[in-house]
């Protein structure tokens, strides 16, 4: 383990390195900034050990390698009607989620008997697995929230989480930002509203809701921390931590490392096809469209947004994920697509199914702007390398995060949905055109190169002394610290 310029007594308790065990939520968009977390406070001679399913901790070992890292299997109990071998979102049907949180939840007793043997100061846990923070009050361990979203969604949110009345709630209610939101462009849609209120209304522990363990996990965490930065967000923190009566703590923007500080330059040695692809495109000209490892376009969304590229006259490169996961995955896309569209595009266009190496394809000289879900992982890498974004929210978080994105960073723009979420190819087509060559983008063009500047001269960890990603993480060391110190 490599020293540090701290001295070891700050990173200890009675000569015992602070024992921390992370808890994330079975997708790999929350396991991966539970890694980067992990690895950073290993870095800071914290003791951690990395809690999930077999399948999973097998897939996170190599990201530990050279850190003493505890990696702490957890079976996921069966249940009816969950395909055996399923240990993450990935490829999971819709229709099969609630069977798959019924599974997680099974891991409690498990959790509980780890957590009775090896007596940590902390759990960090995922605010998805909101039923941790129970478990840990119990064995009187503190317990540290980890939200993997942006402060400005998760404090739209938590003012009616605190103060709720499952009766009183509607969906027009959450399209209005709550009372002293600090912007009043960031809302919810009416589509969005209503998959929203279902969320929170959804009963999931006899007659406790979706809200009542959010309310709750807020009240058994001695803080919460936030993949968010003062930089970007630094109003919508401070709002979060008013309404919910916690310490809210960024720990920064949790991007890989090696992070590129420009676009251009390999990642890896070893080349995909894709990248070989991108080798022979114009500079800044290709749209990379990609909707994360957790949400599926409909056959209606796939075939607007492919004619959408289409019309739009810009080379793209297009990864499109299966809810199945097999050898056939690649033709099941392909059938979904709109006749003759691979042949009407194959001069300008890729459509990959499955996995593709998305750091490598966004930091690449030839990719010009990013069409997003808009998970937050996502959103903070294209803003790193500054490629305008174009947004396509599916749920969740994601449509707040594309009004922050469009309305109050400008960094982007979003597709503009019919009232019932629906999409057409024109609006695809303009929103493409707009991010990518109109002059009427020009300004959202500069703001996302702007912003790639700011986080390369004010964020980014590895770059100089001076990135904050460090500071975030050293005053987060400092918190558990003073947590552990005044229980």
């Amino acid at each position: 383990m490599e020293s540090f310029n701290c001295s070891n007594l700050h990173h200890s308790v009675n000569g015992r390195p602070l024992h921390v065990v992370m808890f994330p939520w079975l997708a790999h968009g929350h396991i991966s900034p539970f890694i980067e977390l992990s690895k950073r406070l290993a870095e800071k001679a914290v003791k951690i050990s990395f809690v999930s399913t077999p399948r999973n901790i097998v897939n996170v070992k190599p990201s530990f390698e050279g850190l003493d890292v505890n990696l702490v299997e957890l079976p996921l109990p069966q249940v009816d009607g969950l395909p055996p071998g399923i240990e993450s979102t990935a490829h999971l049907p819709s229709h099969l989620m609630p069977l798959f949180h019924r599974a997680a939840r099974g891991l409690e007793k498990p959790l509980k008997t780890f957590l009775e043997q090896i007596s940590p100061d902390f759990l960090i846990f995922d605010g998805a697995l909101m039923w941790a923070s129970k478990v840990s009050l119990q064995l009187h361990i503190r317990a540290i929230m980890f939200m993997i979203f942006g402060a400005a969604s998760m404090a739209y949110g938590c003012c009616r989480q605190r103060n709720h009345n499952d009766s009183e709630i509607t969906a027009n209610d959450l399209c209005q930002p709550p009372p002293g939101y600090p912007s009043s462009a960031i809302r919810q849609l009416p589509f969005e509203a209503k998959s929203i209120l279902d969320f929170y209304t959804l009963k999931v522990a006899g007659d406790k809701t979706q809200i009542d363990l959010v309310v709750d996990s807020y009240y058994e965490s001695s803080a919460i921390a936030i993949k968010s930065c003062y930089e970007l967000e630094e109003k919508f923190i401070q709002y979060y931590e008013q309404t919910t009566g916690r310490p809210v703590v960024p720990v920064g923007p949790l991007l890989p490392r090696p992070f590129p500080i420009k676009r251009g330059g390999p990642v890896h040695e070893q080349k995909a096809d894709c990248l070989k692809w991108l080798d022979n495109q114009q500079p800044s000209s290709v749209v990379y469209a990609s909707f994360g490892s957790e949400y599926f376009l409909s056959k209606v969304q796939m075939q607007e947004i492919a004619l959408g590229l289409e019309d739009s006259q810009q080379p793209f490169l297009w990864v499109v994920r299966s809810p199945s996961e097999g050898i056939d995955e690649g033709k099941r896309v392909l059938d979904l697509l709109p006749k003759g569209f691979q042949c009407r595009t194959a001069e300008r266009g890729v459509v990959l199914s499955g996995w593709a190496p998305q750091l490598e394809i966004l930091c690449h000289s030839a990719t010009g702007g990013f069409m997003t879900h808009c998970g937050w992982s996502s959103v903070m890498e294209g803003m790193g390398l500054g490629l305008p974004l174009i947004a396509f929210p599916m749920q969740l978080d994601q449509g707040l995060n594309a009004r922050l994105i469009a309305k109050e960073l400008q960094v982007g723009v979003e597709v503009e949905r019919g009232s019932d979420g629906s999409v057409s190819r024109g609006d695809v087509c303009k929103a493409v055109r707009n991010a990518m060559v109109e002059e009427g983008g020009r300004h959202v063009r500069s703001k996302a190169a702007e912003m790639a500047r700011r986080f390369r001269d004010k964020i980014l960890d590895g770059y100089g002394s001076q990135g904050s990603q460090k500071r975030y993480i050293e005053d987060f060391v400092k918190l558990l610290h003073r947590v552990k110190a005044n229980s």
